[in-house]
């Protein structure tokens, strides 16, 4: 069972009222509406009549609605349950620019509906993935996007392409936009702290407005734009290209790995206790993705992915609400029905857009070290990460030339989050390699060296990436084995001109277990439940004895003892 988190006001089960709903699905679907730009652009580069493109985003945040409804609510097996709004994403921009130059919205929109059906069938094989796709991978995912968040918004923050002489008025509403989020996030109080977001993006807009940094062209669409308005569904066709299955299946896999980090961040922002990632929760979050990408090429919208983003404001405001990702999904669906209110969101003033991204990005980024940290890491999953970061962080810093690349190769490396990740998941299947899954050490408990045995259970410990919590029990427990039995001369001694007393220590890791086995010949060990009284610890012949029986059975999550003729085994079971 999940434990709250103290720090929290709204838990994921439960339940705001519709006032506060609404506030905070009002500042989620801001976040939400940034990425639409995903959609502008795709509007842009195909050359779409203007009445097609305001077609185009309507109908996106018809897709994006249905997609946060199924994500958030987590039913039927569908579904994360968690606050993971779902929008346009820039995974897809390369191979949607590569189809649109093709076959134009109807094989955009048919291959998007392969993208969606690829996801939807990884998501079935997902919870089957997770030697692949560890903790310490699922943290980097995590990072990456955060990393990927912070570039947009310091892109959106500091306005490096305005001229010299508009950027200090740019850069100065970012500032105070950010300063007024992080002032009521931090100061403001536990109500207050809810709305931050939206407290600064209503601040943004003002003082954009008072400077005259809404575009009069913006303002001027905004305001022929009708107030409602039916978007014609499906209406702009569809088609295939088998050429282009490789690049929509590559980014398929990314979308589905960014999925993997964004219910992974939402699983730890939720429970206190966290240790691993539910792999099947995950792969539940996994099919609400892919299915949503079918509805998008159905009902003709761009292609959709979870908003790691908002699992960052979630965190950051305190409120991580299932029925808030609902609320989003609905707020969606409606705003779709007025190209008004949808011209409005698409005409955020950049510096507001960098505030905002900024905020919620900081909080994705520490996230993602955090499930980084949970794990020991020994040299093979550093160079795993080490190398998946620099190569993603050198496509953010000198983006690679695509246009000599072949088309499959062009999805991976045009997104920073997929180079970088593809890159890991790679080196991790190739690191696995040699890995043995169980070992051995033997001891000699006459001579009894408890340092080598730590040593020993470290190793093993940071090579399979145990949790250091699950190390130190392990370590703890067998240690007390050992030293019990020799300290109580349990173990027979063998024959020889010398005094022997041989131990074997054997272990094993299958992802979801570390397990010990002590091994020798002599008395038995029996586990102990029940805690031995004072009296019983002080006074009794084998108090000691007792004692450490119930320590070795506290420490472990399962311990059993087997006997055959004098060969005596104690397996400590330890859940990884």
């Amino acid at each position: 069972m999940a434990k709250r988190p103290a720090e929290l006001t709204y838990w994921v089960d439960e339940r705001p009222s519709l006032s506060v709903t609404g506030l905070l699905a009002l500042q989620h679907l801001a976040i939400v509406a940034i990425y639409l730009v995903v959609a502008v652009t795709i509007a842009r580069f195909g050359q779409l009549p203007p009445e097609d493109g305001v077609r185009l985003v309507c109908l996106t945040m018809v897709a994006g609605g249905i997609g946060s409804i199924l994500q958030s609510a987590g039913r039927f097996g569908i579904g994360s349950g968690y606050l993971i709004p779902t929008t346009t994403t820039t995974i897809l921009l390369p191979p949607c620019f590569l189809a649109l130059e093709r076959g134009g919205l109807p094989l955009l929109f048919g291959m998007t509906m392969v993208a969606g059906a690829a996801v939807a069938l990884l998501s079935r094989l997902i919870h089957r993935m997770r030697p692949l796709l560890p903790a310490e991978l699922a943290g980097f995912v995590v990072f990456m996007v955060g990393l990927s968040v912070m570039t947009l918004a310091e892109r959106q923050f500091l306005g490096h392409a305005l001229p010299a002489g508009d950027r200090t008025v740019h850069r100065a509403i970012a500032v105070l936009t950010l300063a007024v989020i992080v002032v009521a996030s931090v100061w403001g109080g536990r109500h207050l702290r809810l709305y931050c977001t939206l407290v600064g993006i209503a601040a943004g807009y003002g003082l954009a407005a008072a400077t005259g940094h809404m575009g009069a062209e913006e303002l001027a669409g905004m305001a022929v734009a009708p107030l409602l308005a039916v978007p014609d569904v499906g209406g702009f066709g569809l088609a295939f290209d088998a050429e282009l299955a490789l690049p929509f299946l590559v980014a398929a896999l990314a979308m589905a790995l960014n999925a993997v980090g964004a219910v992974t961040a939402a699983q730890k922002a939720n429970d206190a206790g966290w240790v691993r990632p539910d792999m099947r929760n995950i792969g539940r979050g996994v099919l609400a993705d892919g299915l949503c990408n079918v509805v998008a090429g159905l009902v003709g919208g761009v292609g959709q992915a979870a908003t790691s983003g908002a699992v960052g404001l979630s965190v950051a405001t305190g409120a991580t609400s299932r029925s808030v990702g609902v609320a989003v999904g609905l707020f969606l669906l409606a705003l779709s029905f007025s190209p008004k209110v949808a011209t409005l969101l698409l005409v955020m003033p950049p510096p507001v857009i960098g505030a905002a991204l900024m905020f919620s990005g900081c909080f994705l980024v520490m996230n993602g070290i955090q499930v980084m940290a949970s794990r020991l890491l020994d040299s093979r999953k550093v160079f795993t990460l080490g190398i998946g970061l620099a190569f993603g962080l050198g496509q953010l810093v000198q983006p690679v030339e695509v246009e000599t690349l072949p088309g499959w190769l062009v999805p991976l490396v045009s997104s920073p989050l997929a180079l970088a990740v593809t890159l890991a998941v790679l080196l991790n299947a190739l690191f696995r390699i040699g890995i043995h899954k169980r070992s051995r050490f033997r001891i000699d408990a006459a001579r009894l060296d408890v340092e080598r045995l730590a040593d020993f259970m470290t190793a093993q410990g940071r090579l399979w990436g145990a949790a250091p919590d699950t190390l130190f029990r392990a370590r703890f427990a067998t240690q007390e084995v050992v030293e019990t039995l020799a300290g109580n001369r349990m173990i027979a001694d063998t024959g020889g001109a010398e005094v022997r007393r041989p131990v074997e220590v054997r272990t094993s890791f299958d992802e979801f277990t570390f397990a010990v086995t002590v091994a020798y010949t002599g008395e038995a060990l029996q586990p102990r439940t029940d805690r031995p009284t004072e009296q019983e610890v002080l006074s009794a012949p084998d108090g000691a004895r007792s004692l450490a029986a119930f320590l070795i059975g506290r420490a472990a999550d399962r311990v059993t003892t087997t006997v055959h003729h004098d060969r005596c085994e104690i397996t400590l079971v330890f859940d990884a």
